[in-house]
C-alpha cells in the first residue's frame, strides 16, 4: 500500500456546484426552508444511542433533522454493553462527523448552524484525543471499523454510503491526528463534499484528497485500477507450451575456442605505472585542472605592466583597461577587485606621476553608469555578499562621476546591508568632493536633489545651506520636504530664514516640518512670525497637528516672552467675550507647559477650573510633563 499525506488544499468552495447536488452558491437564496422552521414527525428506532434524539415518534426542528438521518441501528444493546469509554467517545465523534457531513450539504457556507456543527464536531474531537494518540478506520464497503467495532454501516450500493464513497477510490485506511480539529476537518468534509458532485471523467476523490495536501490527516490506499498479469495454470509442463515452438540447431564451436582463457594466458607490460605512480598522476592532473588559470594570466600581465617601459605600459593599460569591465561582465567581482588592488598597489610602489594618471584611468573604468548600475543590482538581489572585502574594494574605487548614479539607485534599494553599503559610499565620494555637492543638488532630477541634500545634511556641509534652500521653490512637495529636513539638519544659523519662510508653504507637511525644526533649533527671530500664525486666522481652519506644532514652535523661540499670549488665549476672550475654540486653547496650554516658569504655573491653574474637556486634558498633560520638564 502506499501512504499519502497532505495540507494546502485550494478553496473548494469556490468550485460551481452541480445542480443535482443540492450545494447552494454563496451569497444565494438557500433552496431548503429555514431549518428553524421545519416541523414534522419521524420515527426513530427504539435502540437509538444518540440522547440527542427522543425514542419513538418525535418532532424534529431545525439541526435536530440532521440528527434524524444518522442511522445507528447497528449499534445494538449487547454491542453497547461491551463497549468501553473509549469506544463511547470515539462513536460518538464519528456520529458528530456524519452529522456535520450531512449538515454541510445541506445549508450554505456561512449558515450559523452549519457553524455550530463544525463547533461541536471539534470538541468531540477533542474529547476523542484525549484517550487516543491517533484516531485509525479501516474502511470496508459498506462499514467503518476502529479496533473491530464497526463506528459507521451504510446501506450497500447507497448514494449516501461514506464507506463506500471511499472504498470504491481505493482508500482502506484513514488516520486523524492531532491539530486536524483547526482547519483540516473542515477541508476533508468540503473535499468529501465536492468529491460527489464530480462526473466520472474528473478527479476521484483519491486525486481531491492528494491535491489537499492535508497535515494532520493520513491515509492508505490501493490501486484499484491495477491488475496482475496472467499466470499459466497449475499443472502445464513447460513442454507442453513449447510444443509448437520449432527446435533451434546446436551450436558446435571449434577445438581452439571450446578451451577456456585464463588470467595467466596474459602477461602484464613491463612498463605499466604502479599504484603510487597512478595516485601521483592522478593528483597532479587534478592541479593542474582546478588551477586558477585566469587569475595566473592577470598577475602575468600586471607583472609586465609593473616592469615595462613607458610604450610597454601604454599596451598593457589599454589590455587592462577593456579587460576590467570584461570581467565585471561576467559577475567576476573577486577577480574585478583583484585587479584594481594590484593595480593601486603597483601605483604606489612606482610612484612615478603618469603610472598614478594611468591606473587612475584605468581604474574610473568602474565609475561608468553601466558598471555602476551593475554593481548596485547584484547587492540588491543578494548574489553579493554587501559585507564582503571584493565589494568594498570596488567600491572604494568609485570616482565623484559615480555619485550620480548611486543617488539614483538608492531610493530603490531595500536589503538593510546594501542601503548602509551604498550610504556609506556616497558619504565618503561627498566628503572628497564637497564642491560638487552643490551642483548635484542643483540637479533636475527631484531623487537626485532630495537625497544629495539628506547626504549634505547628514555630513553638516554648510557651504550647501544655500543651494538646499534654492529647493524651497520647487514643484514636486518631496523635494521641498526633504530641502527643510536636511536644513534643520544642518543645525546652522543660517537654515533659519529658509525655515521661516517655509512656514508659508502650501504643503501641509512642509509647514509642519518647518515649525519642527524652528521648534528643535529654538530659533529665537522667528518668534514674531510664529506669533502672526499663532494669532492669525489661517491657523484655525487648520487640523490639531498642525496647530499644536505652530504653538510648540512659539513656545520654544518666545520663551517666557510668549507666556502672556498664551495666558490671553488659554483664559482670556476675543471679540463679544467669546473664548478661543477649544483646540487653539489646548494648544496654548500644551505651549505653556513647555515654556514653563511661574506665570505659566498660574495660567494653568486658572484653566483647571474650566469644564472643557479638551482644554482640561492639555492643562493636565501640561502641568504632568511640561512644566516639569520646562523648569528642570
Amino acid at each position: 500500500m502506499d501512504e499519502k499525506y497532505g495540507s494546502g488544499l485550494p478553496n473548494l468552495n469556490e468550485d460551481p456546484p452541480d445542480p443535482g447536488s443540492g450545494e447552494e452558491l454563496e451569497g444565494a437564496e438557500p433552496s431548503v426552508p429555514d431549518p428553524d422552521s421545519l416541523s414534522f414527525e419521524i420515527d426513530l428506532p427504539a435502540s437509538t444511542a444518540d440522547p440527542l434524539v427522543p425514542e419513538g415518534p418525535a418532532v424534529v426542528e431545525g439541526d435536530d433533522l440532521i440528527d434524524a438521518e444518522i442511522d445507528l441501528s447497528f449499534i445494538g444493546p449487547e454491542v453497547a454493553e461491551q463497549e468501553t469509554e473509549v469506544h463511547k467517545e470515539v462513536r460518538d465523534f464519528f456520529t458528530a462527523f456524519m452529522k456535520t457531513i450531512r449538515a454541510a450539504h445541506l445549508y450554505v457556507q456561512g449558515n450559523p448552524l452549519l457553524h455550530r456543527f463544525f463547533d461541536d464536531l471539534g470538541k468531540r474531537l477533542q474529547s476523542a484525543f484525549v484517550a487516543v494518540e491517533v484516531l485509525t478506520f479501516s474502511i470496508n464497503e459498506a462499514e467503518i471499523v476502529w479496533e473491530d467495532h464497526p463506528v459507521y454501516q451504510g446501506r450497500p450500493g447507497g448514494q449516501d454510503n461514506l464507506a463506500f464513497q471511499l472504498y470504491k477510490d481505493g482508500i482502506r485506511r484513514i488516520e486523524f491526528h492531532p491539530g486536524v480539529e483547526q482547519h483540516e476537518m473542515r477541508r476533508f468534509i468540503d473535499v468529501l463534499r465536492i468529491s460527489r458532485t464530480v462526473q466520472s471523467d474528473e478527479e476521484d476523490l483519491l486525486t481531491l484528497m492528494w491535491n489537499a495536501d492535508f497535515e494532520f490527516i493520513r491515509y492508505e490506499y490501493v490501486d484499484v485500477l491495477g491488475e496482475e498479469p496472467p499466470l499459466p495454470a497449475a499443472g502445464i509442463e513447460a513442454t507442453e507450451m513449447d510444443a509448437d515452438l520449432p527446435m533451434l540447431p546446436e551450436l558446435e564451436l571449434p577445438a581452439e575456442l571450446q578451451s577456456p582463457v585464463m588470467r595467466e594466458d596474459f602477461e602484464p607490460s613491463l612498463y605499466f605505472l604502479g599504484e603510487e605512480e597512478v595516485a601521483q598522476l592522478q593528483r597532479e592532473l587534478m592541479r593542474e585542472w582546478e588551477r586558477p588559470v585566469k587569475r595566473e594570466v592577470m598577475l602575468a600581465v600586471l607583472d609586465q605592466y609593473e616592469m615595462g617601459d613607458l610604450e610597454r605600459r601604454s599596451e598593457i593599460g589599454g589590455i587592462l583597461r577593456q579587460m576590467l569591465p570584461h570581467v565585471l561582465a561576467e559577475g567576476e567581482f573577486g577577480d574585478a577587485a583583484f585587479i584594481v588592488s594590484e593595480l593601486r598597489g603597483v601605483a604606489e610602489k612606482r610612484g612615478d606621476e603618469d603610472v598614478v594618471e594611468n591606473v587612475d584611468s584605468i581604474v574610473a573604468e568602474l565609475s561608468q553608469p553601466i558598471v555602476v548600475d551593475q554593481l548596485v543590482r547584484v547587492m540588491e538581489d543578494g548574489s553579493l555578499d554587501p559585507k564582503c572585502d571584493e565589494l568594498a574594494t570596488l567600491l572604494n574605487a568609485l570616482k565623484p562621476q559615480a555619485i550620480e548614479v548611486l543617488i539614483q539607485a538608492l531610493p530603490s534599494i531595500t536589503r538593510v546591508e546594501a542601503r548602509e553599503q551604498l550610504t556609506t559610499t556616497l558619504d565618503r565620494l561627498a566628503a572628497m568632493n564637497p564642491a560638487l555637492m552643490a551642483g548635484f543638488i542643483r540637479s533636475e532630477d527631484p531623487r537626485v536633489a532630495s537625497e544629495t541634500a539628506r547626504i549634505a545634511a547628514r555630513l553638516k556641509m554648510v557651504e550647501t545651506s544655500d543651494a538646499i534652500a534654492s529647493l524651497l521653490s520647487r514643484q514636486s512637495p518631496e523635494v521641498r520636504l526633504a530641502a527643510v529636513e536636511a536644513l534643520v539638519g544642518l543645525r546652522s544659523s543660517k537654515a533659519g530664514g529658509p525655515l521661516i519662510n517655509a512656514l508659508d508653504d502650501q504643503s501641509r507637511d512642509v509647514r509642519i516640518a518647518a515649525a519642527r525644526g524652528l521648534t528643535d533649533l529654538k530659533y529665537s527671530p522667528s518668534a514674531k512670525k510664529l506669533e502672526s500664525h499663532v494669532t492669525g486666522k489661517d491657523l484655525l481652519r487648520r487640523d490639531l497637528t498642525e496647530q499644536l506644532a505652530f504653538f510648540e514652535a512659539y513656545a520654544m523661540t518666545a520663551g517666557e516672552e510668549g507666556t502672556r499670549l498664551l495666558n490671553r488665549m488659554l483664559n482670556g476672550r476675543r471679540f463679544f467675550w467669546v473664548k478661543y475654540p477649544s483646540r487653539m486653547r489646548a494648544c496654548a496650554a500644551r505651549a505653556l507647559g513647555l515654556v514653563g516658569g511661574e506665570e505659566a504655573r498660574k495660567a494653568l491653574d486658572i484653566a483647571v477650573r474650566g469644564r472643557d474637556h479638551m482644554v482640561l486634558s492639555a492643562v493636565h498633560a501640561a502641568r504632568r510633563g511640561g512644566l516639569d520638564e520646562g523648569e528642570g
